[in-house]
Order: structure tokens, then C-alpha cells, then sequence
């Protein structure tokens, strides 16, 4: 059983990594909408077409990488994997792979905000598993856009549901997460969020405040580096992360 789930896994790696190879020579520009803020979803999906890569080195030497594909301006489509100790000297850990998905409700063009339902994973990292495993679950997400510092800036606001691992599956894991960003210019912005706020007493201390900030190196790469506190852990988790666009 564990090494059919391993040749699986391993399997969804090497489809995205070879993914991101072919489109790389069709490299445009880098989209104009990011899909997520640190960890908590945007209401975005970019245009259609645009096929988004995303590449996150977490703690122990763990990659977190997606690839996500607009198949129209209201629907994306992605898959996920997670591999622990790729850097490093311990044995490589292949985890469960997922999908994303995100559907725009509303575009926000007349009273009602912009608003999008989707499923993803949670949150990244070795300190954020349940029962060995990244959190999936269904979110909906709605924004709010305001003008500061000369550009428009959007603030984001949601409810997320936990689905796998299925112990974790309950209503008292629904939380609520705040979020914005900060567009100084085009080549960079800062993002803030705050995550992990449940409705039931005494779980003050598993809220977690991230900070970020996203530069744009070129036209077609972005570097990002996310900073997450939490009570509950009592460090500070940091986190690289690399991206860029294409079309397919």
C-alpha cells in the first residue's frame, strides 16, 4: 500500500515539474492577480489561459509546488504536490498530493463584493499537519477593494472548511482569516494576513499573523519571502517562495 501511494505521489511530482519545463520557453508575462495572499486564498483567477507556477521552500527542506490553470475568467483548475527533506541529508518524504480548484461567484461589479468559492490546502509547512498531513478543505472568499499609496489595494476577508484529514473534519475547525496586499509599485508589494481564528473558546493561541513581501524580478519571476507567527508555536516559520506565469 505505501509504496503504491509513494509511485503516486512521486508520479504528480514529476507531472508538474514537467509541466513547468514545457512551458517555460512560452514564458509571457507574470500575471496580474496573485492567487493567494500568504496562505489564505485571493478572490483572483487571472485570465483565460494564464497557467500560474508556484514553488514554496518550507522548514526541514520542504517544497510545496502547484501549478494551477485558468480555464476561463471565472474557473481554475490545479494540482499540488508536497515533498519534505528535498534539501538536505534526510531521507526524501513524498505526502499526499492535491487539487485546487476556485470559481468566481461574483465579479463585484455592481453592489455585491467580488466573491469566490474554491478547495485547496490550508497552510504550508511540517508544524501546520494534521495526522502527518497538509490540510485540504472548501473556502469561500470575498474582497473589498480601497486606494492607498496611489494604487488600488484590496482587502480580503473569508471562511475556511476543513475536508481531509477526515479526523480534523469538523465544525469546530472552521475558521475565519483576514488578509490584504499592498501594491507599492509593480515590482513590489507586502502582504498581510491573519489566519487560523476559530469561533470556539480557548483557541486564542493557534491564531497565526504572517507578513510577507513579493518582488518581481523580472517580468516572468517573482521572489517572495512570508514570515508566520503563532502563539502555539512560539517562532517565527519562514518561508521562499518562487512563481511565475505563462500561457498555455
Amino acid at each position: 500500500m505505501h509504496k503504491k501511494m509513494f509511485k503516486t505521489n512521486k508520479a504528480v511530482f514529476m507531472l508538474v515539474i514537467a509541466l513547468c519545463l514545457l512551458a517555460a520557453p512560452a514564458a509571457l508575462t507574470a500575471g496580474p492577480f496573485s492567487l493567494n495572499v500568504i496562505d489564505t486564498p485571493t478572490t483572483f483567477i487571472s485570465y483565460r489561459g494564464d497557467l500560474q507556477f508556484d514553488f514554496s521552500m518550507y522548514d526541514n527542506g520542504g517544497i510545496l509546488g502547484s501549478a494551477s490553470l485558468s480555464v476561463s475568467d471565472y474557473i481554475f483548475l490545479g494540482l499540488y504536490f508536497d515533498v519534505g527533506n528535498v534539501i538536505g541529508s534526510e531521507e526524501i518524504q513524498f505526502y499526499q498530493p492535491g487539487v485546487l480548484a476556485r470559481f468566481l461567484v461574483s465579479d463585484g461589479a455592481g453592489s455585491i463584493p467580488q466573491i469566490a468559492i474554491g478547495y485547496g490546502y490550508f497552510m504550508r509547512g511540517d508544524v501546520h499537519r494534521v495526522d502527518g498531513q497538509i490540510v485540504n478543505g472548501l473556502y469561500v472568499v470575498a474582497s473589498q477593494g480601497y486606494f492607498l499609496f496611489g494604487n488600488e489595494q484590496y482587502f480580503f476577508f473569508g471562511l475556511r472548511y476543513p475536508v481531509i484529514p477526515l479526523s480534523f473534519s469538523h465544525p469546530k475547525n472552521t475558521n475565519l482569516f483576514l488578509s490584504t496586499i499592498l501594491e507599492f509599485s509593480p515590482e513590489f508589494s507586502i502582504k498581510g494576513e491573519i489566519e487560523n481564528i476559530y469561533f470556539t473558546e480557548n483557541r486564542g493561541a493557534d491564531i497565526f499573523y504572517n507578513l510577507g513581501a513579493e518582488l518581481n524580478v523580472v517580468d516572468l519571476v517573482t521572489l517572495g519571502l512570508d514570515l508566520k507567527y503563532s502563539p502555539s508555536i512560539n517562532s517565527i516559520v519562514r518561508i521562499l517562495r518562487i512563481g511565475y506565469t505563462t500561457q498555455f
